[in-house]
């Protein structure tokens, strides 16, 4: 009997012994932006928000323009650079698609069965899945 303790108490403590360590997360410093949407929910539903103009999949409200995601691009790359008066090329300057939203906030692009978003480009409708057609007032 005693025999059998001992032989219990040496299988549990290997076992505890052999367990592995896990490695500890790597931080992000810049976790904080990282994680930024172009657009939100206004109720901050868990696992909403998008690249995209559209509607919250969890309370179904329109998603809101998130401004923090464009200061977000200025920390990763930084003012982009113009050329100067003296004729020099310009350094730094990605070409830029045009913005979703204009300046009153009119996109470029809107559904023609009339979902609510845009899109700065010619592609689908995230809610309906129609092809988005170009809205003029956009350039007036």
């Amino acid at each position: 009997m005693k025999a059998l303790k001992i032989l219990l108490f040496v299988v549990m403590v290997i076992s505890i012994s052999c367990k592995e360590k896990k490695p500890a997360p790597i931080v992000d410093k810049n976790k904080a932006t990282a994680s930024l949407k172009h657009y939100v929910c206004a109720n901050k539903c868990e696992n909403s928000g998008g690249d995209a103009a559209g509607n919250c999949p969890v309370c179904k409200n329109p998603y809101l323009h998130n401004t923090a995601f464009h200061n977000q691009d200025f920390m990763k790359n930084g003012p982009i650079k113009v050329p100067n008066n003296m004729g020099a090329p310009a350094t730094n300057t990605p070409a830029q698609p045009s913005p979703a939203q204009n300046a009153l906030g009119i996109y470029h692009y809107t559904c023609a069965k009339g979902c609510y978003g845009g899109s700065g480009t010619a592609s689908n409708c995230t809610n309906c899945g129609a092809q988005l057609a170009h809205n003029q007032a956009y350039h007036n």
